[in-house]
């Protein structure tokens, strides 16, 4: 940087060599002859740089060459001293705006280091009352073991990026801020999801994104009431779909704080549909690892958060001996090979069974595994066990999903949660 300081400015001079000749010597061609404003000696220190002579006329084109090069030389010094002082300058400017996230960061980095196993609870909250009641049973849950909630949230939320999506009553941001805040007090981390791809409807009831956006239905105007149909898809093909889920993807995220979200992607049926002009005819197993990839490429790549799902899709039925509702009998499972293995598998089974063959399916592809268990509380036992026999440093812990089969306020309580997450230290 020293050359980009201020320095005197240069005379051109010339000094006779004795000979009569007057070009320059090898003594006085460099800038030590070139005197600073002033009068002799105060150039001293300056950088030696040749000079071009004022009589061009007896000035050779080589030595013209030579000078102009040098000249060129020092610009480009200067320059590139310029542009190296960007980043510093830039950085400086932006520190004050990322302390928010740097202070996420930091209590993330904390909390990982205290809690290198995850106890979790699935919940899920529809407004603002709901999360009070969460709010108030936290410290319940924190005592119990419990230090990660996903809260499933889906369209009841109180969107601002979208108002045409969110529901009369919805939670809203200041309520999510505090609920993230009390959480994080207490050493829990909350995690956000948001049903994506799937579970776009239930029962005669269409969610809203395909309620406002008919347009993004995997098969639009079939299934009247839904009827014959498990749940509604959007299309993964869309061009326009990725767009408005992102934006309430970001919105959950950011009134939450989280560090982490969840896209669900369960119990997708409809995929790759007869019935879509986009994806008719295609590969279901690529439909879907599109639809992940798009998800991961915004919440991890994007965002850096770290992005979770639920695995059944990934899991080949026949193969691995399950039902069609906890590993896939409609060929998604070969989009386990076409996706990051970055993302957390929430392996969900519900039934007792003496094998798990899902759980060394996906640690053996490289994948962190999060065991989902449900109830009776027999096979919630049987496949924490199995689990913790796995012995392999990718096992995260245990996820109790409730279901609806306890409120908010006794979850701390239920046997699921307090028989088999204390077993994971």
């Amino acid at each position: 940087m020293r050359n980009l300081l201020p320095q005197p400015r240069m005379h051109w001079t010339h000094e006779p060599t004795g000979t009569g000749d007057s070009s320059l010597s090898s003594s006085s061609s460099a800038v030590g002859l070139a005197k600073a404003d002033g009068g002799e000696g105060r150039g001293e220190g300056v950088p030696a740089v040749r000079f071009l002579e004022r009589r061009p006329f007896r000035c050779s084109v080589a030595r013209y060459i030579e000078n102009t090069y040098l000249f060129s030389r020092l610009a480009g010094l200067a320059c590139a001293g310029f542009l190296a002082m960007i980043p510093f300058l830039s950085g400086c400017q932006t520190n004050t705006a990322s302390r928010p996230e740097r202070a996420n960061k930091a209590w993330l980095k904390s909390w990982r280091a205290a809690n290198p196993t995850w106890r979790g609870v699935h919940l899920m909250a529809h407004n603002d009352q709901q999360v009070v009641q969460l709010q108030e049973a936290l410290p319940k849950l924190a005592a119990v073991g419990v230090n990660v909630i996903v809260l499933e949230v889906n369209y009841s939320f109180d969107f601002q990026s979208h108002p045409e999506l969110r529901p009369p009553s919805g939670i809203t941001r200041p309520r999510a801020k505090e609920l993230a805040a009390a959480a994080r007090a207490l050493g829990i981390r909350l995690i956000p999801q948001l049903n994506c791809l799937g579970h776009q409807s239930w029962s005669r009831n269409t969610s809203a994104l395909l309620t406002k956006y008919p347009q993004f239905d995997e098969t639009p105007g079939q299934y009247p009431e839904n009827k014959g149909i498990y749940c509604r898809s959007w299309c993964p093909q869309n061009p326009d779909v990725n767009r408005v889920v992102f934006a309430l993807i970001d919105e959950l995220a950011d009134a939450f704080d989280a560090d982490a979200f969840h896209v669900g992607m369960d119990e997708v049926f409809l995929i790759a549909s007869e019935h879509c002009p986009r994806c008719r005819g295609g590969d279901p197993a690529k439909m879907f690892a599109k639809a992940v990839n798009d998800l991961h490429a915004h919440i991890v790549g994007h965002r850096k958060f770290e992005m979770l799902m639920w695995g059944d899709r990934l899991l080949p039925a026949n193969t691995l001996k399950y039902s069609e509702w906890e590993a896939s009998k409609n060929h998604t499972e070969g989009a386990l090979d076409l996706i990051p293995k970055d993302i957390i598998m929430c392996d969900w089974h519900y039934g007792k069974q003496a094998e798990y063959p899902s759980v060394p399916w996906f640690l053996g592809k490289g994948f962190r595994v999060w065991p989902s268990g449900w109830q009776p509380l027999e096979a919630t036992q049987a496949f924490s066990a199995y689990a913790h026999s796995q012995k392999n440093r990718n096992m995260l812990g245990y996820l109790c999903t409730t279901w609806g089969k306890v409120s908010v306020q006794n979850a701390a309580d239920w046997p699921p949660i307090t028989e088999v997450l204390p077993t994971w230290k």
